[in-house]
Protein backbone atom coordinates (compact mmCIF):
# COMPACT_ATOMS: atom_id res chain seq x y z
CA UNK A 1 0.00 0.00 0.00
CA UNK A 2 1.21 3.51 -0.80
CA UNK A 3 2.40 5.89 1.84
CA UNK A 4 0.77 9.31 1.80
CA UNK A 5 3.75 11.06 0.23
CA UNK A 6 3.82 8.85 -2.87
CA UNK A 7 2.42 10.46 -6.04
CA UNK A 8 -0.61 9.12 -7.82
CA UNK A 9 1.53 7.97 -10.75
CA UNK A 10 3.73 4.94 -10.48
CA UNK A 11 6.95 6.86 -9.87
CA UNK A 12 8.50 3.61 -8.62
CA UNK A 13 8.43 2.43 -12.21
CA UNK A 14 9.54 5.77 -13.61
CA UNK A 15 12.60 5.90 -11.38
CA UNK A 16 13.94 2.83 -13.19
CA UNK A 17 14.82 5.06 -16.15
CA UNK A 18 18.29 3.86 -17.02
CA UNK A 19 21.57 5.67 -17.45
CA UNK A 20 22.29 3.18 -20.25
CA UNK A 21 21.26 4.60 -23.61
CA UNK A 22 18.04 2.86 -24.81
CA UNK A 23 19.49 2.30 -28.26
CA UNK A 24 22.44 0.51 -26.67
CA UNK A 25 20.06 -1.71 -24.70
CA UNK A 26 18.15 -2.54 -27.88
CA UNK A 27 21.39 -3.36 -29.71
CA UNK A 28 22.46 -5.48 -26.74
CA UNK A 29 19.23 -7.52 -26.90
CA UNK A 30 19.43 -7.94 -30.67
CA UNK A 31 23.04 -9.00 -30.36
CA UNK A 32 22.05 -11.67 -27.85
CA UNK A 33 19.50 -13.02 -30.34
CA UNK A 34 22.05 -12.99 -33.16
CA UNK A 35 24.68 -14.76 -31.10
CA UNK A 36 22.16 -17.37 -30.01
CA UNK A 37 21.31 -18.03 -33.65
CA UNK A 38 25.02 -18.31 -34.54
CA UNK A 39 25.59 -20.71 -31.67
CA UNK A 40 22.66 -22.93 -32.64
CA UNK A 41 24.03 -23.06 -36.19
CA UNK A 42 27.47 -23.99 -34.86
CA UNK A 43 29.17 -20.84 -36.12
CA UNK A 44 32.43 -19.90 -34.41
CA UNK A 45 33.19 -16.81 -32.36
CA UNK A 46 34.37 -13.79 -34.33
CA UNK A 47 38.12 -13.37 -34.52
CA UNK A 48 40.21 -11.99 -31.69
CA UNK A 49 41.41 -9.25 -34.03
CA UNK A 50 37.84 -7.91 -34.36
CA UNK A 51 37.41 -7.78 -30.58
CA UNK A 52 40.76 -6.00 -30.17
CA UNK A 53 39.84 -3.51 -32.91
CA UNK A 54 36.51 -2.69 -31.25
CA UNK A 55 38.13 -2.49 -27.81
CA UNK A 56 40.78 -0.06 -29.04
CA UNK A 57 38.12 2.07 -30.73
CA UNK A 58 36.26 2.35 -27.42
CA UNK A 59 39.35 3.38 -25.48
CA UNK A 60 40.57 5.78 -28.15
CA UNK A 61 37.19 7.50 -28.09
CA UNK A 62 37.12 7.57 -24.27
CA UNK A 63 40.60 9.10 -24.05
CA UNK A 64 39.91 11.79 -26.65
CA UNK A 65 39.54 15.33 -25.32
CA UNK A 66 35.95 15.49 -26.50
CA UNK A 67 33.39 12.97 -27.65
CA UNK A 68 29.67 13.08 -28.31
CA UNK A 69 27.20 10.70 -26.73
CA UNK A 70 26.33 9.29 -30.15
CA UNK A 71 30.01 8.54 -30.82
CA UNK A 72 30.23 6.70 -27.51
CA UNK A 73 27.10 4.67 -28.23
CA UNK A 74 28.45 3.65 -31.62
CA UNK A 75 31.80 2.33 -30.38
CA UNK A 76 30.30 0.71 -27.29
CA UNK A 77 27.74 -1.09 -29.46
CA UNK A 78 30.48 -2.72 -31.54
CA UNK A 79 32.58 -3.63 -28.51
CA UNK A 80 29.61 -5.00 -26.60
CA UNK A 81 28.53 -7.13 -29.54
CA UNK A 82 32.01 -8.66 -29.81
CA UNK A 83 32.08 -9.43 -26.09
CA UNK A 84 28.65 -10.99 -26.25
CA UNK A 85 29.77 -13.26 -29.07
CA UNK A 86 32.61 -14.41 -26.87
CA UNK A 87 30.25 -14.92 -23.92
CA UNK A 88 27.68 -16.87 -25.93
CA UNK A 89 30.31 -19.03 -27.60
CA UNK A 90 31.43 -20.31 -24.19
CA UNK A 91 27.96 -21.81 -23.62
CA UNK A 92 28.25 -21.81 -19.85
CA UNK A 93 26.01 -24.16 -17.85
CA UNK A 94 22.78 -22.51 -16.73
CA UNK A 95 23.71 -22.61 -13.05
CA UNK A 96 26.89 -20.64 -13.78
CA UNK A 97 24.92 -17.99 -15.66
CA UNK A 98 21.79 -17.48 -13.58
CA UNK A 99 22.92 -18.13 -10.01
CA UNK A 100 22.81 -15.07 -7.76
CA UNK A 101 22.76 -15.05 -3.99
CA UNK A 102 23.46 -13.07 -0.84
CA UNK A 103 26.53 -13.86 1.23
CA UNK A 104 28.01 -12.30 4.37
CA UNK A 105 29.00 -9.07 2.59
CA UNK A 106 26.08 -8.54 0.23
CA UNK A 107 24.58 -9.45 -3.13
CA UNK A 108 26.53 -11.62 -5.56
CA UNK A 109 25.22 -10.73 -9.02
CA UNK A 110 24.41 -13.40 -11.59
CA UNK A 111 26.80 -13.56 -14.53
CA UNK A 112 23.94 -12.99 -16.99
CA UNK A 113 23.24 -9.65 -15.31
CA UNK A 114 26.88 -8.66 -14.89
CA UNK A 115 27.64 -8.93 -18.62
CA UNK A 116 25.56 -5.82 -19.34
CA UNK A 117 27.60 -3.54 -17.04
CA UNK A 118 30.01 -2.93 -19.91
CA UNK A 119 27.25 -0.75 -21.41
CA UNK A 120 27.28 1.68 -18.48
CA UNK A 121 29.15 4.17 -20.66
CA UNK A 122 29.91 6.98 -18.23
CA UNK A 123 31.00 4.66 -15.44
CA UNK A 124 33.45 2.92 -17.80
CA UNK A 125 34.59 6.26 -19.21
CA UNK A 126 35.48 7.76 -15.83
CA UNK A 127 37.44 4.72 -14.66
CA UNK A 128 39.30 4.17 -17.94
CA UNK A 129 40.36 7.82 -18.10
CA UNK A 130 41.30 7.84 -14.43
CA UNK A 131 43.35 4.66 -14.67
CA UNK A 132 45.14 5.91 -17.78
CA UNK A 133 46.21 9.03 -15.88
CA UNK A 134 47.54 6.89 -13.02
CA UNK A 135 49.58 4.73 -15.42
CA UNK A 136 50.92 7.86 -17.09
CA UNK A 137 51.89 9.37 -13.74
CA UNK A 138 53.81 6.32 -12.50
CA UNK A 139 55.43 5.52 -15.87
CA UNK A 140 58.79 7.17 -15.24
CA UNK A 141 58.98 6.70 -11.47
CA UNK A 142 60.42 3.19 -11.49
CA UNK A 143 60.72 0.00 -13.51
CA UNK A 144 59.43 -2.13 -10.64
CA UNK A 145 56.18 -3.96 -11.53
CA UNK A 146 52.97 -2.34 -10.33
CA UNK A 147 50.39 -4.57 -8.68
CA UNK A 148 46.86 -3.69 -9.83
CA UNK A 149 43.95 -5.45 -8.12
CA UNK A 150 40.37 -5.39 -9.38
CA UNK A 151 38.03 -7.24 -6.98
CA UNK A 152 34.46 -8.28 -7.86
CA UNK A 153 35.36 -7.46 -11.46
CA UNK A 154 32.60 -9.43 -13.18
CA UNK A 155 32.95 -11.45 -16.39
CA UNK A 156 34.47 -8.66 -18.53
CA UNK A 157 36.38 -6.53 -15.97
CA UNK A 158 35.21 -3.47 -17.94
CA UNK A 159 36.96 -0.83 -15.83
CA UNK A 160 40.43 -2.24 -16.53
CA UNK A 161 40.71 -4.75 -19.40
CA UNK A 162 39.81 -2.36 -22.25
CA UNK A 163 42.64 0.00 -21.30
CA UNK A 164 45.11 -2.88 -20.91
CA UNK A 165 44.22 -4.05 -24.41
CA UNK A 166 44.74 -0.54 -25.80
CA UNK A 167 48.05 -0.09 -23.95
CA UNK A 168 49.25 -3.45 -25.26
CA UNK A 169 48.19 -2.77 -28.85
CA UNK A 170 49.75 0.71 -28.93
CA UNK A 171 52.79 0.03 -26.71
CA UNK A 172 51.58 3.01 -24.66
CA UNK A 173 53.39 2.37 -21.37
CA UNK A 174 56.53 0.41 -20.55
CA UNK A 175 56.30 -0.10 -16.81
CA UNK A 176 55.38 -3.73 -16.12
CA UNK A 177 52.05 -4.54 -14.49
CA UNK A 178 50.98 -7.50 -12.39
CA UNK A 179 47.19 -7.74 -12.63
CA UNK A 180 44.92 -9.61 -10.20
CA UNK A 181 41.28 -10.03 -11.20
CA UNK A 182 38.93 -11.49 -8.57
CA UNK A 183 35.36 -12.72 -8.86
CA UNK A 184 33.47 -15.23 -6.77
CA UNK A 185 31.40 -16.58 -9.66
CA UNK A 186 32.92 -19.60 -11.49
CA UNK A 187 31.17 -18.54 -14.70
CA UNK A 188 32.71 -15.08 -14.49
CA UNK A 189 36.19 -16.60 -14.16
CA UNK A 190 35.68 -18.67 -17.32
CA UNK A 191 34.54 -15.61 -19.29
CA UNK A 192 37.45 -13.57 -17.92
CA UNK A 193 39.97 -16.17 -19.01
CA UNK A 194 38.58 -16.21 -22.53
CA UNK A 195 38.35 -12.39 -22.64
CA UNK A 196 41.95 -11.91 -21.53
CA UNK A 197 43.14 -14.41 -24.11
CA UNK A 198 41.02 -12.90 -26.91
CA UNK A 199 42.24 -9.38 -26.13
CA UNK A 200 45.80 -10.55 -26.77
CA UNK A 201 46.98 -9.86 -23.22
CA UNK A 202 49.92 -11.57 -21.55
CA UNK A 203 48.32 -14.24 -19.40
CA UNK A 204 51.56 -14.69 -17.46
CA UNK A 205 51.05 -11.26 -15.89
CA UNK A 206 47.31 -11.58 -15.22
CA UNK A 207 46.08 -13.71 -12.34
CA UNK A 208 42.38 -14.57 -12.37
CA UNK A 209 41.04 -15.78 -9.04
CA UNK A 210 37.65 -17.34 -8.34
CA UNK A 211 37.21 -16.60 -4.66
CA UNK A 212 35.54 -14.42 -2.06
CA UNK A 213 37.33 -11.07 -1.94
CA UNK A 214 37.32 -11.32 1.87
CA UNK A 215 39.62 -14.34 1.64
CA UNK A 216 42.17 -12.69 -0.66
CA UNK A 217 45.58 -12.04 0.88
CA UNK A 218 48.09 -10.80 -1.71
CA UNK A 219 51.73 -11.79 -1.46
CA UNK A 220 52.83 -8.29 -2.54
CA UNK A 221 51.28 -4.90 -1.70
CA UNK A 222 48.54 -3.44 -3.86
CA UNK A 223 49.75 -0.40 -5.82
CA UNK A 224 46.50 0.33 -7.67
CA UNK A 225 43.11 -0.75 -6.37
CA UNK A 226 40.24 -0.45 -8.84
CA UNK A 227 37.05 -1.21 -6.97
CA UNK A 228 33.38 -0.68 -7.68
CA UNK A 229 31.13 -3.22 -6.00
CA UNK A 230 27.99 -1.29 -5.13
CA UNK A 231 24.54 -0.33 -6.23
CA UNK A 232 22.95 3.08 -5.86
CA UNK A 233 23.32 4.77 -2.50
CA UNK A 234 26.40 2.61 -1.77
CA UNK A 235 24.05 -0.29 -1.12
CA UNK A 236 23.46 -4.04 -1.63
CA UNK A 237 26.95 -5.20 -2.65
CA UNK A 238 30.15 -5.65 -0.66
CA UNK A 239 32.11 -2.50 -1.53
CA UNK A 240 32.58 -1.30 2.05
CA UNK A 241 33.52 -4.72 3.42
CA UNK A 242 35.97 -5.25 0.55
CA UNK A 243 37.55 -1.85 1.15
CA UNK A 244 38.05 -2.54 4.87
CA UNK A 245 39.62 -5.91 4.12
CA UNK A 246 41.92 -4.76 1.31
CA UNK A 247 43.06 -1.57 3.09
CA UNK A 248 45.63 -3.52 5.09
CA UNK A 249 47.32 -4.68 1.86
CA UNK A 250 47.64 -1.27 0.19
CA UNK A 251 51.12 0.09 -0.50
CA UNK A 252 51.95 3.33 1.30
CA UNK A 253 51.66 5.29 -1.95
CA UNK A 254 48.79 3.25 -3.41
CA UNK A 255 46.26 4.70 -5.83
CA UNK A 256 42.59 4.09 -5.10
CA UNK A 257 40.05 4.30 -7.92
CA UNK A 258 37.69 5.90 -7.17
CA UNK A 259 39.69 8.30 -5.03
CA UNK A 260 36.60 9.23 -3.07
CA UNK A 261 32.91 8.45 -2.69
CA UNK A 262 30.62 11.08 -1.17
CA UNK A 263 27.07 10.21 -0.08
CA UNK A 264 24.60 13.05 0.37
CA UNK A 265 21.16 13.03 1.98
CA UNK A 266 18.41 15.15 0.47
CA UNK A 267 14.65 15.56 0.64
CA UNK A 268 12.58 15.71 -2.52
CA UNK A 269 9.06 15.29 -3.86
CA UNK A 270 9.17 11.94 -5.71
CA UNK A 271 6.65 13.03 -8.35
CA UNK A 272 8.94 15.87 -9.33
CA UNK A 273 12.23 13.97 -8.97
CA UNK A 274 11.34 10.71 -10.67
CA UNK A 275 8.41 11.50 -12.98
CA UNK A 276 8.21 15.13 -14.06
CA UNK A 277 11.96 15.49 -14.44
CA UNK A 278 12.36 12.63 -16.89
CA UNK A 279 9.08 12.85 -18.79
CA UNK A 280 10.76 14.03 -22.00
CA UNK A 281 14.02 12.07 -21.63
CA UNK A 282 14.97 8.69 -23.06
CA UNK A 283 17.78 8.17 -20.57
CA UNK A 284 19.11 9.67 -17.39
CA UNK A 285 22.27 11.74 -16.98
CA UNK A 286 23.41 14.55 -14.69
CA UNK A 287 23.34 16.97 -17.63
CA UNK A 288 19.59 16.37 -17.96
CA UNK A 289 18.70 17.27 -14.36
CA UNK A 290 16.02 19.94 -14.40
CA UNK A 291 17.40 23.04 -12.69
CA UNK A 292 14.02 24.02 -11.26
CA UNK A 293 13.57 20.57 -9.76
CA UNK A 294 17.16 20.63 -8.48
CA UNK A 295 16.37 23.92 -6.74
CA UNK A 296 13.28 22.38 -5.12
CA UNK A 297 15.36 19.73 -3.36
CA UNK A 298 16.35 20.21 0.28
CA UNK A 299 19.95 19.14 0.84
CA UNK A 300 20.61 17.80 4.32
CA UNK A 301 24.34 17.52 3.74
CA UNK A 302 26.98 14.83 3.40
CA UNK A 303 26.40 11.76 5.52
CA UNK A 304 29.49 9.78 4.51
CA UNK A 305 32.82 10.23 2.75
CA UNK A 306 35.02 7.30 1.79
CA UNK A 307 38.65 7.75 0.78
CA UNK A 308 41.99 6.31 1.88
CA UNK A 309 42.17 8.68 4.86
CA UNK A 310 38.63 8.13 6.17
CA UNK A 311 38.94 4.39 5.55
CA UNK A 312 41.61 4.24 8.24
CA UNK A 313 39.47 6.26 10.68
CA UNK A 314 36.14 4.41 10.50
CA UNK A 315 34.30 4.13 13.81
CA UNK A 316 33.14 0.50 13.94
CA UNK A 317 30.40 -0.74 16.26
CA UNK A 318 30.46 -4.58 16.42
CA UNK A 319 27.02 -6.07 17.08
CA UNK A 320 28.03 -9.73 16.96
CA UNK A 321 27.34 -12.60 14.54
CA UNK A 322 29.37 -10.86 11.82
CA UNK A 323 27.16 -7.77 11.89
CA UNK A 324 28.95 -4.43 12.30
CA UNK A 325 27.88 -0.81 12.00
CA UNK A 326 30.01 2.09 10.76
CA UNK A 327 29.18 5.42 12.33
CA UNK A 328 28.30 8.07 9.74
CA UNK A 329 27.21 11.70 10.01
CA UNK A 330 24.22 13.41 11.54
CA UNK A 331 21.87 15.83 9.76
CA UNK A 332 18.94 18.01 10.80
CA UNK A 333 15.46 17.98 9.26
CA UNK A 334 14.49 21.58 8.38
CA UNK A 335 11.63 23.39 10.18
CA UNK A 336 8.53 24.88 8.61
CA UNK A 337 8.65 23.39 5.14
CA UNK A 338 5.16 23.61 3.67
CA UNK A 339 5.28 20.43 1.57
CA UNK A 340 7.46 18.38 3.95
CA UNK A 341 4.91 15.57 4.27
CA UNK A 342 5.15 15.03 0.49
CA UNK A 343 8.93 14.61 0.55
CA UNK A 344 11.02 11.48 0.82
CA UNK A 345 14.61 10.90 1.86
CA UNK A 346 17.09 10.24 -0.94
CA UNK A 347 20.67 9.06 -0.57
CA UNK A 348 22.87 10.02 -3.49
CA UNK A 349 26.40 8.69 -4.06
CA UNK A 350 28.91 10.62 -6.15
CA UNK A 351 32.15 8.98 -7.26
CA UNK A 352 35.33 10.98 -7.75
CA UNK A 353 37.53 8.61 -9.73
CA UNK A 354 40.07 11.44 -9.61
CA UNK A 355 39.92 15.24 -9.47
CA UNK A 356 38.56 15.46 -13.02
CA UNK A 357 36.70 12.21 -13.66
CA UNK A 358 33.45 12.29 -11.72
CA UNK A 359 30.41 9.99 -11.87
CA UNK A 360 27.60 12.29 -10.81
CA UNK A 361 23.90 11.81 -10.07
CA UNK A 362 22.13 9.78 -12.76
CA UNK A 363 25.32 9.30 -14.85
CA UNK A 364 25.36 5.60 -13.97
CA UNK A 365 23.18 2.99 -12.34
CA UNK A 366 25.37 3.25 -9.25
CA UNK A 367 24.73 6.99 -8.87
CA UNK A 368 20.95 7.05 -9.22
CA UNK A 369 19.59 8.51 -5.95
CA UNK A 370 18.25 5.79 -3.64
CA UNK A 371 14.86 6.42 -1.98
CA UNK A 372 14.59 5.42 1.69
CA UNK A 373 10.86 4.98 2.22
CA UNK A 374 11.27 4.00 5.87
CA UNK A 375 11.72 7.65 6.91
CA UNK A 376 8.30 9.34 7.31
CA UNK A 377 8.61 13.11 7.77
CA UNK A 378 5.66 15.03 9.24
CA UNK A 379 3.17 12.27 8.49
CA UNK A 380 2.13 8.88 9.80
CA UNK A 381 1.68 6.19 7.14
CA UNK A 382 -1.73 4.58 6.80
CA UNK A 383 -0.11 1.19 6.47
CA UNK A 384 2.89 1.13 8.79
CA UNK A 385 5.94 -1.07 8.34
CA UNK A 386 8.14 -2.46 11.14
CA UNK A 387 11.09 -0.27 10.15
CA UNK A 388 9.16 3.01 9.75
CA UNK A 389 11.00 5.94 11.33
CA UNK A 390 8.62 8.81 12.21
CA UNK A 391 10.39 12.17 12.28
CA UNK A 392 9.42 15.83 12.12
CA UNK A 393 10.99 19.19 11.32
CA UNK A 394 13.83 19.97 13.72
CA UNK A 395 14.66 16.33 14.44
CA UNK A 396 18.18 15.07 13.90
CA UNK A 397 18.91 11.96 11.84
CA UNK A 398 21.99 9.94 12.71
CA UNK A 399 23.22 7.55 10.02
CA UNK A 400 25.06 4.26 10.34
CA UNK A 401 26.34 1.96 7.60
CA UNK A 402 25.42 -1.73 7.91
CA UNK A 403 28.20 -4.23 7.22
CA UNK A 404 26.25 -7.44 6.61
CA UNK A 405 24.48 -9.36 3.89
CA UNK A 406 22.24 -6.34 3.30
CA UNK A 407 24.73 -3.44 3.29
CA UNK A 408 23.50 0.13 3.20
CA UNK A 409 22.74 3.13 5.38
CA UNK A 410 20.52 2.96 8.44
CA UNK A 411 18.93 6.28 9.52
CA UNK A 412 18.08 6.62 13.20
CA UNK A 413 16.57 9.36 15.34
CA UNK A 414 19.41 11.02 17.22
Amino acid sequence: MKKSNEPSQTWGEKQQLSSVDPSLERLFNQSLRSQLTRQLKGDAFASSSVLIKHCCSVVETLLAKTQTHDQLVAVFADFSESLLELYQELALPEEEVTHSYVNATGLVMAVKDAVSTVNDIYRVKAFIRGLDKVLSKVEGQSQEPLHLVYPACGPFAPLVLPLLCYVNAHNRYQRPLKITLIDIQPGAKKVLERTVESLGLDTDNIEILCMDVMEYKPSVPIDILVIEAMQHGLSKEGHMSFMRHLATFLADDAYLLPNEIVVEALLTVPQREFVDQWREQERSHSSFINEQIRAERLSLGTIFTLNITTLKQLAIMPLGDGFDLIEANQVTIPHNVEDMSKRILLLSAKLFVDDEEVIDQYDSGITHPLADMSVCIDFKPKASEPDDLLVKGGDKLKFYYKLCGMPGFLPTLA
